[in-house]
Parts: C-alpha cells; structure tokens; sequence
C-alpha cells in the first residue's frame, strides 16, 4: 500500500486563490506524485474562475481571509464526487475531535467547523479525471474575511497555528490512511 505523502511549509507563506484544488498541484509545485496532504499557511481570495461550489458562484460570495492554514489533499482513488463529500465531512469531524482535544467546542455543521456559534473554517471537495480533491481552511485571524461573516480564528482561541498544523496534518493523515487501509482488509460477500 502506498502511504501518503505529507508536506508542512512552515518557513514561508502561500496565498490561497483556489488554484491549488486542480489535480497534480503537489506534483507541479513540490514534486509530489501520488496520493498527498499539503498543509501551508496564508491568505485566501478565490478568484471568481477558481470557484467550484456552483452555489458560492450564483451568490456572488467572497471567499477570503488574511491569515489561514490550509490543507491541500489529493487522492488518486476512484474520483467519485460523492465519496470527495464524504471524506471532506470525515476530515472536518477529525479536525472538530482535535479542537476538543485542546478544551474547544467546536462542532461541525455540514463541511464547516463552529465554535461559539462562529465560522473557523471554509472547504471544499470536488474531482478531477484522476483523482479526489479538498481544501480546507482554517482563520488564523479574521482580518479580511467578507463582511456578514461572524469569523473566529486560532489565534482568539489560543491555539498556536504552527503548532496546530503539526498536529491537525498528521491527525488528517492518520484517518485518510486508516480508510484506505480498512478499505483493503476487507472481502467482499457474495
């Protein structure tokens, strides 16, 4: 079994414009092949030709932040959108597990984490011919987020966000590689 391959870019900033959910991203910019999670931190403005959420695009919403972590996951498995969904909820649940971790109720609402009634995060899963994509963001601060969003970052919660990348990217990880793994032990029944 191929195990995935994870990078975590501490030393620099990456800006988010929604780009990086086009298959082989990791490939083409830090010569990843195969099935990975790339975590990094920095601004988010999708730019209107990025968008996959169609709902997002006919509502004309801004999605954007100044400071995030993001998770960058691909996944050479069969590009079923629903199984895309699926996993992103998984990872969002795990990423709400952590948060509790650290004495923070949050929950989860849909493929969104909330804390206090606040917005932490953004996602979004979609295919490409090859592979599974999702993006997950995480508010570090909530400078630049669009107006009428009641935003909450890691900073106000008093999480360390370099720290937090660590833990939340191996905890990410570890599901994925669980799935897979269960996924592979089993028969089928006839």
């Amino acid at each position: 079994m191929n195990s995935m391959e994870l990078l975590i870019i501490k030393e620099r900033r990456i800006d988010y414009d929604g780009s990086a959910i086009r298959s082989h991203w990791a490939y083409r910019n830090f010569g990843i092949l195969g099935d990975s999670l790339v975590v990094f931190r920095g601004k988010c403005n999708v730019k209107v030709e990025e968008m996959v959420d169609i709902e997002d695009l006919r509502l004309r919403k801004e999605i954007k932040g100044d400071d995030m972590v993001h998770y960058i996951l691909e996944l050479f498995w069969h590009p079923d959108i629903l199984l895309a969904s699926s996993l992103q909820k998984l990872l969002i649940a795990r990423l709400v597990e952590l948060l509790w971790n650290y004495g923070i109720e949050a929950s989860r609402r849909g493929d969104d984490i909330y804390v206090n009634g606040r917005k932490l995060s953004i996602s979004i899963a979609t295919v490409s011919p090859v592979s599974i994509k999702i993006h997950i963001g995480l508010n570090v601060k909530t400078v630049g987020v669009p107006p009428g969003v009641d935003a909450i970052g890691l900073e106000e919660l008093g999480i360390d966000p370099t720290e937090f990348m660590e833990r939340s990217a191996k905890a990410l990880v570890e599901e994925i590689e669980k799935v897979r793994k269960d996924s592979l032990k089993v028969r089928w029944v006839t």
